[in-house]
């Protein structure tokens, strides 16, 4: 045996399933063997890929267990000369594996190997290659000053910036996400530590790796798509808490001393800078946006005020005294206009906001004449402070989105145009999990890719011509006839404002990382339904919480029209806290957004009812409930189906 896989699953079974395939192709020529183990995912992965991947050993946990112990569980059973530990959410080139074989027999040193790494918009993923976390290296990465200066052999001594991706090093840390290296040293330092649930596991078995007379390189030959899962995102302060967790751990573990307690100083501090960020940037985005912009326009208007009666009026006041409510007055007017007209809609959209603020320069100076006296004094000054305020508030909305405190919206994403590159099977294939997710619309073509350019919209050779000229937002990449090895290849060559999606040869999803609409799940299963949206979820739960609130605390009277009051009590108390929902499918679902445990259904009877539907109606049902989520049918659907909320 050759190489032995293991990969840990949790809660990306799409994902996983394009990984699978990708693999089956990579060890085509290669004896191998794969182990998939699932860290008890509540979306049903292994029943939904066992059948698919019937070669693959799949152990499933009935509860989380983490990277480093999921990966120690199958340890003793792999055969492989090679153990690679490989992340569900990677797409692998057909040579991949061959390459880093030859490397490490050219390379008698090689303990373990890494790999180039992109993202699922081409960009190249900065851990791919990575220095020990020293204290200032882990000071400098949590401060985000590495990100500031990534080129830098002082602030981004974490993740190497200063070496070139396109080049092989020998590195001293490599991602967890694809860690090859021989059997024997990985068997001999026993696989990962256990006391890692996850981050920093990758660390430390780099470490003991070196500690134990071999280095670790970076291969630059073979690259592959690594979608970084969803788990927890960089950046937030729940991830730099767990990061700080596990360099805890490691220093502990590694080291002593002094060099022990300025790490941990280094650390703490960091993580109290981090923190301040993280919560300026939630008041800022959740509470403190229209303040900020009411702040804004208060001092733009002063400010223009004070430099007209410098150099307009040479320096002669306004005879108004009440300067403070005139202005107060103006904002106000200023800011419920633009909010109407927007502001708020599209925070992301620096240009909205500047046409939105205009808005309410126009109501203020329609409203001028009905002020009172005592708050009119200069309808020029409320124009050009109104002007300076909306230039003011767009370069501040422009910057929060540059330092990625704002998120860029989906709304673009939902209506773009999408392309197929692929065969004629393949894009039938594609557009019917289209048909499925009810957006067959915005498929505008096929692009060849086999020089058979009947019913197609063009060649694959001109990509780039095609992209421009069509306005073309989304390409959904087909392997199969396109390999995966060209797929990676051309995504890091075209434009990163395209959204790419990729699909498997005889695959049923599709999956992709870049857009905020499918947040990491299928375009058929995730991708525009309602009920996926972070406002309908929020209002389905506010639902859930307000009726069952309700419900409690009037159960005296409830107990005069219901029969199973203690039932309904307890149906109440699961619902509030969060372990089950009022309303759910008719059926389990696989392939549509998961809902947590019902009490009826949204067809109005009460779970494990026998239903008067057929299951192909009830599944039609439970589409249209996802697709076109109301949480005022919710609401509804309760008072109608009253009897039924006991269980009767």
């Amino acid at each position: 045996m050759v190489i032995s896989i293991i990969i840990v699953n949790y809660n990306v079974k799409y994902f996983l399933e394009q990984c699978l395939c990708s693999v089956r192709k990579a060890t085509s020529t290669i004896e191998s063997e794969v182990f998939v183990v699932d860290n008890n995912s509540s979306d049903e992965s292994i029943l939904y890929l066992k059948h698919r991947f019937p070669y693959v050993h799949f152990i499933y946990n009935e509860e989380n267990l983490g990277f480093a112990k999921a990966n120690n569980q199958v340890l003793q059973q792999c055969k492989g000369d090679y153990i690679l530990y490989l992340n569900p959410d990677t797409i692998i080139p057909e040579d991949c594996f061959e390459k880093c074989i030859e490397f490490f027999e050219k390379t008698s040193d090689c303990g373990a190997i890494g790999i180039k790494m992109i993202d699922g918009s081409g960009t190249f993923l900065p851990e791919s290659k990575r220095g020990f976390p020293s204290p200032i290296a882990s000071f400098f990465k949590l401060t985000g000053l590495s990100e500031l200066f990534p080129r830098s052999p002082i602030f981004n001594q974490y993740s190497l910036g200063y070496l070139s991706p396109f080049q092989n090093h020998r590195v001293d840390v490599l991602a967890g996400a694809f860690l090859m290296a021989k059997s024997s040293i990985i068997q001999s330092i026993n696989g990962f530590d256990e006391a890692f649930f996850m981050y920093g596991e990758d660390i430390d078995i780099s470490y003991r790796i070196q500690k134990s007379g071999y280095n670790n390189y970076y291969l630059a030959d073979s690259t592959i798509l690594h979608f970084k899962g969803e788990s927890t995102k960089k950046g937030s302060l729940n991830y730099v808490k767990m990061f700080y967790s596990a360099m805890s751990i490691f220093v502990h573990k590694h080291y002593s001393g002094n060099k022990a307690r300025i790490f941990s100083l280094f650390i703490h501090t960091a993580i109290v800078l981090r923190a301040v960020l993280s919560l300026l940037k939630s008041f800022v985005v959740k509470v403190g946006m229209p303040l900020l912009d009411a702040l804004i326009i208060f001092f733009s208007l002063w400010f223009v005020k004070n430099e007209w009666t410098i150099f307009v009026r040479n320096g002669i006041d306004f005879p108004l005294d009440n300067f403070p409510l005139a202005f107060f007055s103006f904002t106000i007017i200023f800011l419920v206009t633009g909010a109407v007209s927007g502001m708020y809609d599209k925070p992301d959209k620096p240009l909205k906001t500047f046409f939105a603020s205009i808005s309410g320069i126009v109501l203020v100076i329609a409203a001028y004449s009905l002020f009172p006296e005592r708050l009119r004094f200069s309808r020029s000054v409320v124009v050009l402070g109104g002007i300076f305020a909306a230039v003011a508030i767009t370069i501040f909305r422009w910057s929060l989105l540059k330092i990625n405190w704002i998120e860029p919206s989906d709304e673009e994403y939902k209506f773009q145009q999408t392309a197929i590159v692929g065969t004629i099977e393949e894009y039938e294939r594609v557009y019917a999990i289209f048909s499925h997710a009810g957006i067959e619309e915005r498929i505008i073509g096929r692009i060849s890719v086999n020089n058979y350019n009947e019913y197609s919209i063009g060649d694959i050779k001109e990509l780039k011509v095609l992209l421009n000229k069509l306005n073309i937002k989304e390409l959904i990449f087909c392997e199969g006839t396109l390999t995966n090895y060209l797929i990676i290849q051309l995504v890091q060559t075209l434009p990163r404002t395209i959204n790419y999606r990729f699909i498997g040869n005889n695959s049923d999803s599709i999956v992709g990382s870049d857009s905020k609409a499918t947040s990491g799940e299928t375009l058929a299963s995730e991708g525009f339904y309602r009920i996926n949206e972070s406002y309908n979820k929020r209002m389905k739960r506010v639902v859930d919480i307000f009726f069952s609130l309700y419900l409690l605390f009037t159960f005296p009277i409830q107990a005069l029209f219901v029969k199973r009051i203690t039932t309904l009590i307890k149906n109440s108390i699961w619902v509030l806290s969060n372990n089950f929902t009022w309303i759910g499918y008719t059926a389990k679902e696989i392939n549509l957004p998961m809902l947590k445990k019902s009490v009826i259904t949204c067809y109005g009877l009460p779970v494990n009812t026998v239903h008067p539907l057929n299951n192909e109606a009830l599944h039609h049902l439970n589409l249209q409930y996802a697709k076109n989520y109301d949480f005022w049918a919710d609401i509804k659907i309760l008072f109608k189906n009253y009897k039924h909320l006991s269980g009767q």
